[in-house]
């Protein structure tokens, strides 16, 4: 017979609550799955061994491998460095890149892109606090000199900045645009 799981509860911050989701979504799993396995790790008896590592959703996708010539891998394997991930997981991002006409942001980039609309989301929501407050008058001070115009305005620059990000994680910005002439 097979044991019966049982549930553990936690509560933890939107923040990591945040963190945890982007995780699973690397890794190719729900959130409980990722709590499952940092909990084994961490309860392992094992005391050199470390964290397990996550499930890498990429290999279960599909795997490629080729010969490549000492130079290209070599520098390769210097872009990787320079961008703190594995030699597999740039080449992954190039190939990528190449094929989907876009740069493919590696999982540091993709948390940052995430932080960047969660807190524009927060500049939204405190707009909307502004516009509310001044509404039923209920802003006193400085706060109070706000016109419809400014809360409008700032409502439309935060619109701009969630299109231009947008687009940054669309990877279309023309800086990210892929370069050179070959076979496109």
């Amino acid at each position: 017979m097979t044991e019966k799981s049982a549930v553990v509860h936690a509560r933890v911050s939107p923040e990591i609550r945040s963190r945890l989701e982007g995780l699973a979504a690397e890794a190719g799993v729900n959130i409980s799955g990722v709590l499952r396995i940092l909990i084994e790790s961490a309860t392992k008896n094992d005391p050199g061994g470390g964290p397990a590592p996550l499930p890498s959703k990429g290999h279960r996708e599909g795997k490629v491998t080729v010969r490549l010539p000492a130079e290209v891998r070599d520098g390769l394997e210097r872009e990787a460095k320079g961008q703190g991930v594995s030699l597999s997981t740039w080449a992954a991002a190039v190939i990528s890149a190449r094929t989907r006409r876009a740069p493919q942001p590696i999982p540091s980039e993709r948390r940052t892109i995430q932080r960047a609309f969660r807190q524009l989301r927060g500049l939204a929501v405190n707009v909307n606090q502004i516009a509310y407050a001044l509404n039923r008058g209920v802003l006193t001070g400085a706060g109070a000199a706000l016109t419809r115009e400014e809360v409008a305005a700032l409502r439309h620059d935060v619109a701009a900045l969630r299109e231009v990000l947008r687009t940054y994680a669309e990877g279309r910005l023309s800086f990210q645009a892929p370069q050179g002439g070959g076979d496109d």
